[in-house]
């Protein structure tokens, strides 16, 4: 357990560079150390910042500069400048929660050079800004409540995802092209946006992929013709889709490892299944 003494002397050094807010750390002081010891803010690996009003910018990032996994939460960045990101180049994983960022003009595209993990929840990050993290390393994005109606090829340029969640956050066009670059993805949920068709060259690059989420959709067919080779798919969910057309003949033979598919508060005709488990949870 962190001594409170220490949090105090944190937050102390915060006030100084003007981030008036409560931080916790994780982890930790090593278990060798006294529990007098101070904190060493340079040894620092997980830094929480929430509610905070104002810039953060490389002044507040000073002594930050070994921090591997940084969590914003609840607070108004006026803005979140490049050079602050810039300050932290072992930054593994970045969470965006319930805040709001200004307009940024800078490119922050060229930190975060390790960023594996990027969460955007409710985060307020300005549309302007969603083409910057295509040079990311990413091996996970998570966007929950995000405004992100049209999908576009150079939003996931460049990186070796493997999971992608965009979720509640009314998508509702998908270029063809928009998973061209995601030649690693194993596991893809665009749950519960406005998506009113799929097709098959938008699959087409998605040769990895092992679970296919689009529950709660606008998706009026499911066809094995809207399908290209999956040989790695197990899962597939269109539970809760307006689906009129279902005929899933064939589709076996183009992805001989789907075990079932979800189709919970779908009314129509499922008999053409191809031979795949269809599953359906009732209503508690």
């Amino acid at each position: 357990m962190i001594n409170p003494s220490n949090v105090i002397i944190l937050k102390m050094f915060l006030k100084k560079f003007s981030l008036l807010t409560l931080v916790c750390l994780v982890p930790h002081i090593n278990s060798h150390e006294k529990d007098d010891d101070p904190v060493d803010l340079l040894t620092l690996k997980h830094v929480q910042i929430d509610n905070y009003n104002g810039p953060l910018t490389e002044e507040n990032a000073v002594l930050l500069r070994n921090v591997e996994i940084l969590d914003i939460r609840q607070s108004n960045l006026t803005p979140m400048h490049q050079s602050f990101l810039n300050s932290m180049p072992k930054l593994k994983k970045l969470s965006i929660s319930n805040s709001n960022i200004a307009r940024e003009v800078r490119d922050i595209s060229n930190c975060c050079k390790q960023l594996k993990e990027f969460e955007l929840i409710n985060s307020g990050l300005p549309s302007l800004s969603w083409h910057l993290y295509g040079k990311w390393p990413l091996v996970r994005l998570y966007v929950h409540k995000e405004k992100l109606p049209h999908l576009k090829e150079n939003i996931l340029k460049d990186t070796k995802m493997k999971e992608l969640t965009i979720e509640y956050s009314g998508v509702e066009t998908i270029d063809d092209s928009a998973f061209t670059h995601l030649l690693h993805l194993e596991t893809l949920n665009l749950q519960n946006n406005k998506i009113k068709q799929i097709t098959k060259e938008l699959l087409t690059p998605l040769k990895n992929v092992k679970e296919i989420n689009l529950k709660g959709n606008l998706l009026e067919k499911l066809t094995t013709d809207q399908f290209p080779s999956l040989p790695n798919l197990e899962k597939l969910d269109v539970g809760h889709n307006p689906i009129k057309e279902f005929n899933l003949e064939g589709i076996k033979q183009l992805a001989p490892k789907l075990a079932e598919v979800e189709i919970s508060g779908i009314e129509v005709d499922t008999s053409k299944n191809g031979g795949v488990n269809l599953l359906k949870h009732s209503i508690l």
